[in-house]
């Protein structure tokens, strides 16, 4: 099995060396190294080519969105995963935005942070369960009423349905094995959802998806 190459991202030494160590006992992970700051964290990206970077947002220098945005240009297609204190649904559109794959928090269990890692390598995108239940909570659509897409966009339901997979973390081999349909077709749909609301990745998409309530079952 190919291990997936991860490169940690905090100015705080202590914080790094314990993330390492959970990772250490991990069959299917390897750490490659260290980057106290974004600036060094762009560097290293360009130098390793990391499967994954865990990205601290507060960090001196240059930090996290900024990093990000910078790695997505010098390496684009680069699977960060911000790992945080940060609660404020602020900094979640940032880092998706600057093109974040993935947002949780530092109080999240090791468990939840090496499935995080894995499902970004894959190519999914993932939200911490605890800020996904803020921005629902934030954005809670009426009960009786299902809110209509910004900007007068229009989705066919199975267009919805495709969301609804991207917004759970799926990837397009996983939507299409739910769907029953081809990985073409998924692309297909994913091309037109983009194009029609007007985003420029799965991260927004499934931001997109949470804030409007397509994570939740549709009532008919």
């Amino acid at each position: 099995m190919e291990k997936i190459k991860v490169l940690l991202v905090d100015d705080h030494t202590l914080f790094r060396r314990g993330v390492a160590a959970v990772l250490a006992g991990q069959e299917n992970i390897e750490v490659l190294g260290e980057a106290p700051n974004g600036l060094e964290a762009v560097k290293m990206v360009k130098d390793l080519k990391p499967d994954a970077v865990l990205m601290d947002l507060m960090m001196p220098e240059c930090g996290g969105l900024e990093a990000t945005a910078a790695i997505q240009t010098e390496v684009p297609g680069t699977n960060v995963l911000i790992l945080t204190v940060s609660d404020k649904e602020a900094d979640l559109f940032g880092a998706i935005k600057s093109g974040a794959k993935g947002y949780i928090l530092k109080s999240s269990e090791p468990e939840e942070l090496i499935q995080a890692i894995i499902h970004i390598a894959k190519g999914g995108v993932i939200v911490s369960p605890a800020m996904a239940a803020k921005l629902l909570t934030e954005f809670k659509p009426g009960v009786e009423e299902r809110p209509s897409h910004e900007g007068g966009a229009r989705l066919s339901k199975r267009e919805e349905e495709v969301l609804q997979q991207v917004a759970k973390g799926a990837t397009n081999k996983e939507i299409a094995g739910a769907l029953f349909i081809s990985e073409n077709t998924v692309k297909t749909h994913l091309r037109a959802i983009m194009d029609e609301l007007h985003l420029v990745n799965r991260s927004q998409a499934a931001a997109y998806a949470t804030r409007i309530g397509l994570n939740k079952p549709r009532q008919d």
